[in-house]
């Protein structure tokens, strides 16, 4: 083996040591500190293991599990992630296959059992349960070589299509048809495909958004959307909405009779705030002072937020926009007296945001390029601004980590002769997690570069402890008894939300 190879062989094989990639997709909580793994290989399984690590049952599944790459991973485009659906109701996990033959079937785990109730055919890039935990929907497209259809002769060969599973016989029920207007509005553009997203489910109603999106110049860009909903037994759509461009975020009213959506704007305008009356079928439109990221909902009422770079604003339940507004950095522009009165900004973008009781959110802080400033804000919902900005890692710690990453990129290039084949700082995010107690009064921040959880006093916006977590966990999750905080990785941890320790 040549010199240049060798160092390059142990380069990868550093970064496999510190940055692995599992085989195993990512674990979810199934009560009492317990968490269901789903693994691949020669013996594909899932199993179960205690809040110790220790494991409670392999239930055998008879193929690999479907996989996907999880963008929000810390290991960006390289960790794969399975896809399915966990019913509390029933204690059974629902995991997407892909035939060897073509198509896509799903296994019922019953983790009462723990055996495979059943193997039910189709399934496709999502698997999503009603908010009753009654029905199971997941999308698919049919493909004549292969039977997903069952005795629906109404569809057509590569017809998309959207299906629901009675969660307590494991049955499909219904099949709603998507294809006309969704095939139609891609096959419009050149190089353009859709993706299909669920909004809201109930045990008898399902809308969904279909997103055209083109590949163009190097770029994937969102074209628009459509809105269709489908309810009872009937395969075609009660209602379809034609939003005429892309949406940046969406959200349903509570009785979800309307549909509110993020509009982003350009270099020459603003973004703006849409309602759809999914009932009446009409829309209407408010132009936002700031470009719109995400809608989310906060507090004791659960109130709704549009959040942007420069500012956060709420908004009623009818979309009308509110003079509640909290400057999240300084505007770019500024006329004669719109001078903010808050002292204190993100200078950054925001990232994730949670609910901290009922006054109160924390906000992750990113730069331009999605990589976290290890940095994140109390925001006080009753004063309208920023209350505190707190570091996750210290000064010396982040030049640690920028410097290693510059050293491991130069010694690479040295290795490939100077062809660069993975340059860190450029294709590795590094997104991190928050959770907080049910009481808001402890927050908890997980920093994958510093593999810790900080543990913040949220009243005393203070840092009171940090944590060193193993390597391979990504996400932090309360327990849903409301006691521990679930470290989720190949290794899960949990921490006492009592006493804020690490309990193994």
């Amino acid at each position: 083996m040549s010199l240049r190879k060798l160092i390059l062989f142990s380069m990868v094989a550093a970064l496999c040591t510190s940055w692995p990639m599992f085989s195993q997709v990512n674990g979810i909580e199934v009560g009492n500190g317990a968490t269901a793994q789903i693994f691949g290989g020669k013996s594909p399984s899932v199993k179960v293991t205690d809040a110790e690590n220790k494991e409670l049952a392999s239930i055998p599944i008879d193929q690999d599990p479907d996989i996907f790459v999880d963008m929000n991973s810390p290991l960006f485009k390289n960790r794969y992630v399975g896809i399915f659906a966990y019913s509390k109701t029933n204690n059974t996990l629902y995991v997407l296959h892909n035939e060897k033959k073509g198509g896509h079937s799903i296994s019922a785990v019953n983790l009462t059992t723990n055996r495979v109730d059943k193997k039910i055919p189709g399934g496709g890039a999502n698997l999503l349960l009603s908010s009753d935990d009654r029905k199971l929907y997941f999308y698919g497209v049919c493909h004549p070589a292969i039977s997903c259809l069952d005795d629906d002769k109404s569809v057509s060969d590569y017809d998309p299509y959207i299906k629901a599973i009675d969660t307590a016989s494991n049955q499909v029920t219904t099949t709603y048809l998507l294809s006309n207007e969704i095939q139609r509005e891609a096959f419009k553009k050149r190089n353009a495909y859709y993706v299909i997203k669920f909004l809201a489910t109930s045990e008898n109603r399902v809308i969904i958004q279909s997103e055209v999106r083109r590949l163009w110049n190097g770029k994937d860009e969102s074209l628009s959307d459509l809105i269709m909903g489908f309810s009872g037994n009937s395969s075609k759509p009660i209602f379809t909405l034609n939003a005429g461009f892309p949406l940046k975020a969406t959200m349903l009213s509570k009785d979800q009779k309307l549909l509110f959506a993020a509009i982003e704007g350009n270099k020459k305008t603003n973004g703006a705030l849409a309602v759809f009356d999914l009932e009446k079928e009409t829309s209407s439109q408010q132009v936002l002072t700031d470009h719109p990221t995400i809608l989310l909902r906060f507090g004791a009422k659960q109130e709704p937020w549009v959040l942007g770079n420069e500012e956060m604003r709420a908004f009623s339940e009818t979309g009308e926009l509110t003079d509640k507004v909290i400057p999240l950095n300084k505007p770019r522009k500024q006329t004669e007296g719109s001078e903010s009165s808050a002292s204190v900004f993100l200078n950054g973008f925001p990232g994730e945001t949670i609910s901290l009781g009922d006054d109160r959110a924390a906000m992750l802080i990113d730069g331009k390029n999605g990589f976290s400033q290890h940095r994140l804000a109390l925001i006080d919902l009753k004063k309208l601004e920023v209350d505190a900005i707190i570091p996750t890692l210290s000064a010396s710690e982040i030049s640690k980590i920028r410097t290693d990453r510059f050293l491991l990129a130069l010694t690479l290039t040295a290795a490939t002769l100077g062809n660069v084949i993975f340059t860190p700082n450029m294709t590795t995010f590094s997104n991190e997690s928050l959770a907080a107690r049910p009481d808001g009064k402890f927050l908890f921040s997980l920093d994958l570069d510093g593999h810790e959880v900080t543990v913040i006093d949220v009243p005393a916006a203070t840092v009171v402890k940090r944590i060193p977590v193993n390597s391979s966990v990504y996400k932090l999750q309360v327990s849903t008894d409301g006691k521990h905080l679930i470290c989720v990785g190949s290794k899960p941890q949990r921490i006492n939300l009592e006493t804020n320790n690490l309990e193994n």
